[in-house]
């Protein structure tokens, strides 16, 4: 196996379009190592990105919003003033994952490409409307977050582009957005299911526009627009908010796995739906 340290996102780009499929990109190297270990990946080269400046920079503008790079880590994002300030619900979210010794290695760009079902970010992420940008050897796209994700650990990516940045939209006073999540087995555990719900009010309080992101329960993060569209125009209240969790509840296809079972899965959709609409409703007192 040969080993990878560009200076540049061009070289690494380079790397990954001479050796296509065969190659992966590093950064954190939290999952590649235990795809190696497990013997589940073998590629020909590892392609680090460490060395590679700027990935690692977390900004605001008003105007553009937020920027987090591929290699910031979980734990930078968490404890970042300029997220806790703008996107507190962002900082929440990777708060969950795992633990603080993940945490201070993964990154943000390494857990979306990871495509782990079972994931705290890309639900937060695909409520707030974010995008990804990818630059591969004809230049620079951006990809919703919502469909990054494509399947089981398979994402939008070729095998020659590389993730360098997430853009999250500026959220609006008139915003506001919350994670809940539940664990069926321990604290550090990935996710059984987990929720995120953005809501943005007009100024009677009634709702323009509400995203309601389900994850860890498909292949994919699960959103119902139907359901989603029962809300706009109307005050959220906790009926209307019970009434969108049954309709979540319906649409989604759960799977099963030692979190959960499929059945279990649909009851928790239906509990946490709810719970993250009420979250929204109390938070706006």
């Amino acid at each position: 196996m040969e080993f990878f340290e560009p200076t540049s996102v061009q070289e690494a780009v380079r790397l990954l379009d001479a050796y296509g499929e065969s190659a992966r990109p590093v950064a954190g190297g939290t999952f590649v190592s235990i795809l190696l270990k497990q013997g589940l990946a073998a590629p020909s080269c590892l392609v680090s990105l460490g060395r590679v400046p700027g990935l690692d920079a977390i900004t605001f503008d008003p105007h553009e919003g937020l920027r987090l790079g591929a290699l910031v880590t979980h734990r930078a994002v968490e404890r970042s003033p300029l997220v806790r300030s703008h996107l507190p619900v962002v900082a929440d979210a990777f708060h969950l994952i795992a633990n603080v010794r993940i945490r201070n290695v993964g990154t943000v760009g390494g857990n979306l490409c990871e495509a782990d079902y079972a994931s705290d970010p890309p639900p937060v992420l695909t409520a707030l409307g974010a995008e990804v940008v990818a630059v591969g050897p004809g230049g620079a796209r951006t990809i919703p977050a919502e469909s990054f994700i494509v399947g089981h650990y398979q994402t939008a990516l070729a095998p020659n582009e590389l993730l360098v940045e997430v853009r999250i939209p500026p959220p609006g006073a008139n915003c506001r957005a919350t994670y809940v999540k539940h664990v069926s087995r321990s604290s550090e555990d990935r996710p059984c299911i987990g929720v995120a719900a953005a809501l943005w009010t007009d100024a009677a309080g009634r709702c323009q526009s509400v995203r309601v992101a389900v994850g860890a329960v498909a292949d994919t993060v699960q959103r119902v627009p139907e359901a989603e569209a029962m809300a706009r125009g109307e005050a959220l209240t906790p009926s209307l908010a019970r009434a969108i969790a049954e309709r979540y509840a319906r649409a989604v296809e759960p799977i099963a796995d030692l979190r959960g079972s499929a059945w279990y899965r649909r009851e928790m959709v239906r509990v946490f739906v709810r719970r993250a609409l009420e979250r929204l409703i109390d938070a706006e007192g």
